[in-house]
C-alpha cells in the first residue's frame, strides 16, 4: 500500500511553490494551494488505504516549510480525504467519486479513476406518459413510455439510483434488451444511436424509503439529484431519454468543467 505513496511522491517531486500557484487559485494562502494540488492528485491517482508521502518529503517537493504542509494536511483531514496516523503517516480514506458532467459517460469517468462499476436493473416497464414527460419526449399524453430503474454500484457499493424515461419509438424493445452495464452504451451498440446530454439540473433532495433501502443510507442523509435530458448527438431536438438520478452525497462529487 505504500507503493502508491511512492508513485504519488514521484508526481509531486518536481512541483515547486511557483507551479503550485499556477495550478490553483493564486488568491488563496499557500497551504490551501498545496492542499488543492494534493486533493486533485488523490482523486486522480489514489486508492483508499494508500499513504501520502511524509511531511518532510512534501515540504521538500513543494519547497515550503513543514508548518505549511501540516496546515494543508489538516485541511484534507477536515474534508475527510485522509486520516493522520501517528508513526505511520497520512492514510487516504477518501472514496468519493468526482463526476465531471460534460466530459462523457459516467462509466468512462470511473475507468479513468480505476474504479469498478456495474449497474443492476431494479425494474423495467412500459407506462402511460405524464404531461411533463410527454412534452420532454415529444409524444402525446398517455402514449407509452419505457421506464427503467437501475442501481449503480462502484467497487460493489451502491452509489446511485437512476430512473430512465425513454421514447419507445426511438429504442423499441429496450425494456427487454437492456440487462446491465451502461445504458447509453447499450443504446449505441443496439440501436446505433449516440446520445449527448443537452441539459442537467442539479438539486439536493431527501431520500424516500425506497431510495434509502437501495442505497443503504439513512432517511436523514441528503442525496444529490441530477435530472438530465439526453438527445441524439446529431439532432439535439430528438430527445431519446430523460434520466433522474439520486446520488449518495457521501460518495459523490459533481464538477462542471468550463473554459474562460
Amino acid at each position: 500500500m505504500f507503493l502508491k505513496g511512492v508513485i504519488l511522491s514521484r508526481q509531486v517531486r518536481n512541483i515547486g511553490v511557483g507551479q503550485v500557484r499556477d495550478m490553483c487559485d493564486k488568491s488563496q494562502p499557500i497551504y490551501r494551494q498545496v492542499a488543492s494540488v494534493l486533493e486533485n492528485m488523490i482523486f486522480k491517482n489514489h486508492k483508499t488505504g494508500d499513504y501520502l508521502p511524509s511531511e518532510n518529503e512534501l515540504a521538500l517537493y513543494f519547497k515550503v516549510n513543514r508548518h505549511t504542509v501540516r496546515r494543508a494536511l489538516d485541511d484534507l483531514v477536515t474534508a475527510g480525504y485522509i486520516l493522520r496516523q501517528k508513526g505511520k503517516g497520512s492514510l487516504i480514506i477518501n472514496d468519493q467519486i468526482e463526476y465531471a458532467l460534460n466530459t462523457g459517460r459516467f462509466t468512462a469517468s470511473l475507468d479513468k479513476l480505476r474504479r469498478q462499476s456495474s449497474s443492476v436493473v431494479i425494474k423495467s416497464d412500459v407506462v402511460p406518459s405524464t404531461l411533463k414527460m410527454a412534452v420532454y419526449l415529444g409524444m402525446e399524453v398517455a402514449d407509452p413510455v419505457v421506464v427503467i430503474e437501475t442501481l449503480r454500484l462502484v467497487d460493489k457499493q451502491p452509489v446511485s439510483l437512476i430512473t430512465h424515461f425513454l421514447n419507445p419509438k426511438l429504442v423499441p424493445g429496450i425494456q427487454h434488451s437492456y440487462k446491465s452495464g451502461s445504458l447509453h452504451q447499450h443504446i449505441e451498440d443496439t440501436y446505433t444511436l449516440k446520445l449527448k446530454r443537452v441539459s442537467a439540473l442539479i438539486s439536493a433532495v431527501m431520500p424516500i424509503v425506497e431510495d434509502a433501502f437501495h442505497l443503504k443510507i439513512a432517511l436523514t442523509q441528503p442525496l444529490l439529484k441530477i435530472k438530465s435530458i439526453n438527445a441524439l448527438e446529431l439532432s439535439r431536438e430528438s430527445i431519446v431519454e430523460v434520466s433522474i438520478s439520486r446520488n449518495r452525497s457521501d460518495k459523490f462529487q459533481i464538477s462542471v468543467p468550463h473554459t474562460l
